[in-house]
């Protein structure tokens, strides 16, 4: 149990981390910690009561620069892919990719 005001080690990334949020997982009342970075260009979910990570997002093919919370359940990362993508942290999955528009 991490005790209020501790700090704790990203050591799952393998690589600078670049945004966090943090969600407040009503089903079981504990907060979440969000994060990416560079590196594996994975996005990390972990327990803030345990510090262990428990979750891992792939599908962007750079570093993650930005993380927004959306509702609850749904985070949006912006990457250097040059890609946003909504992740549904329920389903653990990505459910929908913006690209941008190229013109001719």
């Amino acid at each position: 149990m991490i005790q209020h005001g501790q700090e704790i080690e990203l050591n799952m990334h393998d690589g600078t981390v670049r945004d966090v949020c943090f969600i407040e997982d009503t089903s079981n009342k504990s907060s979440l910690l969000i994060s990416g970075g560079a590196g594996d260009c994975k996005i990390y979910v972990t327990d803030c009561a345990t510090g262990q990570a428990f979750q891992a997002l792939s599908g962007h093919s750079g570093h993650v620069l930005s993380l927004y919370n959306w509702g609850g359940a749904t985070v949006l990362s912006g990457s250097h892919d040059r890609t946003v993508r909504f992740w549904d942290l329920r389903t653990r999955g990505c459910t929908n990719v913006l690209t941008p528009i190229t013109v001719p």
